[in-house]
């Protein structure tokens, strides 16, 4: 079986499974950094597509970013039960949350997309306060994770996200890819080796 998957598949079910095996903490965060960036692209796709008129297409892609969102917000979850494993989970959980809220919104079933945006808005600013309590990361990331977090709240009202566009998306995205490109670039900092030099 471990062969037909490819290698960040097999990594999930080892975090999610939890067997030891030889994955650094820091190979975990650049798999979910790598992860994290291609939501990006399914979003941004998505986005393009549904202004295009291509609305089916777009919220089939909503889904598909939704679905593999998910898996980003239990490698995060996994990445900072350091933090605190209630804390962690219960963060994940709102980012979970989010993304049922967005696939309920592309199948239109209750909600929206953009009603998605805003529990999104809270899962970033509890990733935010995960980043600031860790000691893994730097602290500015986390109080821009906290600021985009404010940016996608505005989406709980859409008459204040539309008259702030471009502004609180900006914001959110800003913060986002900066996290995104710190995991997979500089990863986490490693407590351990740190402590013994």
């Amino acid at each position: 079986m471990a062969v037909c998957l490819p290698r960040c598949y097999r990594l999930l079910i080892h975090q999610l499974t939890g067997w030891e095996g030889s994955v650094t903490k820091q190979y975990l965060a650049r798999v979910t950094g790598i992860l994290y960036g291609f939501n990006f692209v399914l979003g941004i796709t998505a986005m393009m597509w549904t202004r295009e008129g291509y609305t089916l297409a777009g919220d089939r892609m909503t889904i598909a970013g939704a679905l593999e969102y998910a898996v980003v917000v239990v490698l995060l979850g996994r990445l900072f039960e350091n933090i605190g494993p209630l804390t962690s989970w219960t963060v994940a959980a709102v980012g979970l949350a989010g993304c049922t809220t967005g696939i309920a919104g592309a199948l239109h079933i209750f909600g929206s997309t953009a009603a998605a945006l805003a529990v999104f808005g809270f899962y970033c600013i509890g990733l935010g306060t995960l980043v600031l309590r860790s000691a893994e990361m730097p602290r500015a990331i986390g109080v821009l994770l906290m600021l985009g977090g404010i940016g996608w709240l505005t989406y709980a009202d859409l008459p204040l996200a539309r008259s702030l566009q471009p502004y609180n998306m900006a914001c959110g995205i800003i913060a986002e890819l900066i996290f995104a490109l710190w995991l997979i670039f500089v990863s986490l900092r490693d407590r351990e080796a740190r402590a013994s030099t």
